[in-house]
């Protein structure tokens, strides 16, 4: 008879997401992240759903953005899986809470599926994973219903490569960062910028990994359909990771890396 995390991540699987396990919610709790979503959290969270979803395509990274953002906006593909699961789950256990959350989550996404046995926690922050490495993103369905689960943290090889290779300094933003800044570049800002081929987000300390190396591409279809190799000056970007900041950030970044 299975027991109800195998039940669980069958009813995960059967709904089109392949990588999922548990963490007992009571070690997240010193660390949940203050956020509006926060209020969503089942009154009596025992468990914490982790699953993640491969963004790589393909192995060679794209021209001049980032992996994530070669691939259409996350959140509404997670959203589709996550609220499917969440449904097939409700009527799977009657009388328990389940809620999906992603992105916007008061779980420290990264900690929890650690947690999980997902995988490890880079020295870059990151989750790294066996199967696709780092190049996951993470969502979460906390529940009331309690799941037996193992909790322990993996650590990374700690070869220290990932910082090594990130060209932030201790008075500059990150690179993913300064991609994104609305307000006008300062002068490390733009040096750091104008020194690597990223228009928009940074995949240096990940793509250094060597946890990285010769790991699985996607499944997702949403994702392997939607990928764009890079950035053109007057693309549609609807449903992009760049369209958030609004437009001009990303054609501001064009024009400054080819001197317009």
């Amino acid at each position: 008879m299975k027991n109800n995390k195998d039940k669980i991540i069958d009813i995960i699987n059967q709904s089109g997401i392949k990588d999922a396990s548990c963490c007992a919610f009571l070690p997240l709790l010193p660390y949940l992240l203050e956020c509006r979503a926060k209020n969503r959290l089942p009154k009596n969270a025992k468990t914490v759903i982790t699953c993640v979803f491969p963004y790589k395509v393909k192995e060679n990274p794209p021209k001049n953005i980032s992996r994530y953002a070669a691939v259409p906006d996350y959140h509404k593909v997670l959203e589709n899986y996550l609220a499917l699961a969440t449904d097939n789950l409700r009527n799977a256990f009657l009388g328990y809470e389940f809620e999906w959350f992603a992105d916007n989550s008061p779980i420290p996404e990264v900690r929890a599926a650690a947690l999980s046995g997902l995988g490890v926690v880079g020295d870059n922050g990151l989750l790294i994973t066996k199967e696709y490495g780092s190049f996951v993103f993470i969502g979460e369905i906390v529940t009331d219903l309690y799941v037996e689960c193992l909790d322990e943290l993996g650590e990374c090889l700690h070869c220290k490569m990932c910082k090594t290779a990130c060209p932030k300094t201790e008075n500059t933003l990150c690179l993913s960062a300064i991609t994104q800044k609305k307000q006008n570049l300062n002068d490390k800002e733009l040096q750091i910028f104008l020194s690597n081929d990223y228009l928009w987000g940074c995949d240096i300390c990940a793509e250094v990994c060597p946890l990285n190396k010769d790991k699985k591409t996607t499944y997702i279809e949403e994702f392997i359909l939607g990928y764009r190799d890079f950035y053109e000056k007057g693309e549609d970007i609807s449903g992009r990771a760049y369209e958030w900041r609004g437009e001009k950030v990303i054609l501001r970044n064009f024009d400054l890396k080819n001197g317009f």
